[in-house]
């Protein structure tokens, strides 16, 4: 079946090519003549099956076979990115036809919206909470009103919305055509149903079950080991974009920063952001300027973000439904996805619901306790425990240092022999150069040191004639070189120990009081010490 088999007019047609929508989906073969027939509708699909076309394309047509005299259709949405893109989907495809909407969210111009109803519009798309505000304000006309549509239904009922469309509903006529879309039934929803519906076709297409063109893996691990392990699946895969889904507003503000200090380019979509904000991280992430998202529930339901490559639930969903629905962002179109989970300990009660959705295969690995490194991990072959990447930097860095302060090599933290270390640091290196000296060096050393009260130049020329010497008996090969190494401070410019200035400088020491607390301490420290 074609969308041209559905006797739609020509100007909607034309917007469906516009768009590329050839064939209708299961969803929309089964919903759209019901609709244009002018029945009651409850539908029960997944996510990402289409379901927004089966309801949008029948009302516009039933729209433009009406007189446009006011507004002819109020559809009710839980998230405002969802209501934007239904919105957009019904100027795409009813652009030729001149259909006119407007979206009446939260976070947008109060005044805007409100000038658009007052001029009139045929479609109304809007969120709960800012419809009854602009109601207070604008007084909108329903009399005209023609089809309600209440779509994720089940979410509305989840984020406390049930008052508000009960109150909705008590405005409109009670003479108009009812769709309601949802991804479960929940008692609450079936009760709405029957009290404002008549005797309604169902339209139901693989219930609460995940698409088959995503390949599904969970990591049970700790918290710690969560940032390596996304970092190496992004090392590891070919991909282009990523959803990563957290359970909070505040660790979705969190993780983007620890995945920007890891060099991963993210943005973040949540509740307590403004439209503007959401509006712009949600265009550069559809635009391909941002690879990464990190987001709550609000991107995982009919947000359509075409080739998803992988989607990450840094935290385990709270049912098996919110599962379905944020791993429907990818794998859509017959496009193969990649779906993983994050699992520790605490969310294992929660995971283990998931994975016994009937008929799904999640593959299910265990990360070793010593993993810390994205460099252990491979998407094909696991994990390979102790093998650090970074371990040959760190050797190289080493190295360097040794390298680099090989004269003091032989210091340790002690007090006690720090003094001991620095005298030695510099005859340790002529040691390390000449190695078959060391005797010969010691007995120098300390010839140095008794001698220290007769600084001569006769002395400081005989030391370096004593020098040369012992390098042309220890090694005449290498004497070019050992002589241009002769010239290095450590012989000449060694500081000699002049034991009298040691002597002044201990009984000056002993001659100066210390200083004293309290008035007595001030009078004491203005008598000289005899």
């Amino acid at each position: 079946m074609k969308f041209t088999d559905l006797n739609l007019s020509e100007s909607l047609l034309a917007g469906l090519r516009d768009v590329k929508f050839i064939e209708p989906t299961p969803v929309q073969k089964q919903a759209i003549p019901v609709v244009l027939d002018g029945k009651d509708l409850i539908g029960v699909a997944q996510t990402g099956t289409g379901k927004t076309g089966a309801f949008v394309i029948p009302i516009m047509e039933r729209v433009l076979q009406t007189k446009r005299d006011g507004v002819k259709a109020l559809i009710l949405s839980p998230t405002r990115e969802l209501a934007t893109q239904i919105d957009q989907e019904i100027f795409a495809i009813g652009y030729h036809a001149g259909i006119t909407s407007a979206t009446v969210i939260g976070g947008s111009d109060f005044s805007v919206q409100a000038k658009a109803l007052k001029a009139g519009v045929d479609i109304i798309v809007a969120t709960p909470g800012r419809l009854i505000d602009q109601n207070k304000v604008v007084n909108i006309d329903f009399s005209k009103l023609e089809f309600f549509v209440l779509d994720e239904a089940d979410r509305m009922l989840d984020m406390g919305f049930l008052p508000d469309m009960k109150k909705i509903i008590s405005w409109i006529p009670e003479k108009r055509q009812n769709l309601l879309f949802s991804a479960t039934m929940p008692p609450e929803i079936q009760k709405l149903a029957g009290s404002m519906m008549k005797n309604p076709a169902s339209v139901e297409i693989e219930r609460s079950k995940p698409s088959g063109q995503v390949e599904q893996r969970s990591y049970s691990l700790r918290s710690n080991q969560k940032i390596p392990l996304v970092k190496g699946i992004f090392d590891q895969l070919d991909w282009d974009s990523c959803i990563i889904f957290t359970s909070t507003k505040k660790g979705t503000d969190e993780l983007q920063r620890l995945l920007k200090k890891e060099g991963i380019k993210a943005a973040s979509i949540h509740g307590d952001r403004s439209q503007v904000e959401r509006n712009k991280a949600l265009n550069a992430f559809k635009n391909g300027q941002v690879p990464v998202i990190v987001a709550t529930d609000v991107l995982a339901r009919g947000i359509d973000i075409k080739e998803v490559s992988i989607i990450i639930n840094y935290d385990v969903p709270n049912n098996s439904d919110d599962y379905v629905h944020r791993i429907g962002r990818t794998g859509r179109y017959d496009k193969h996805g990649i779906a993983i989970t994050l699992v520790t300990k605490r969310d294992s009660r929660t995971f283990k619901e998931i994975s016994e959705i009937k008929g799904n295969k999640i593959n299910s690995i265990n990360v070793p306790d010593n993993f810390r490194n994205p460099g252990e991990f491979s998407w094909k072959d696991g994990f390979t425990p102790g093998k650090r990447a970074s371990q040959p930097k760190d050797k190289k860095a080493d190295q360097k240092t040794s390298e680099k302060d090989a004269p003091s090599s032989d210091e340790t933290p002690k007090k006690q022999s720090s003094k001991k270390n620095n005298k030695r640091g510099k005859s340790s290196k002529s040691r390390q150069q000449r190695p078959g000296n060391n005797n010969q060096d010691v007995n120098k050393l300390q010839s140095k040191e008794s001698n220290s009260e007769k600084r001569s130049s006769d002395r400081g020329r005989s030391s370096d004639s004593n020098q040369k010497d012992s390098n042309q008996k220890d090694n005449r090969q290498s004497q070019s070189r050992s002589s241009g190494q002769q010239k290095q401070p450590a012989a000449k410019k060694e500081p000699a120990i002049v034991l009298p200035v040691i002597d002044q400088a201990v009984d000056r020491n002993k001659r100066a009081r210390k200083p004293a607390k309290g008035f007595w301490g001030i009078i004491k420290s203005f008598i000289p010490k005899l």
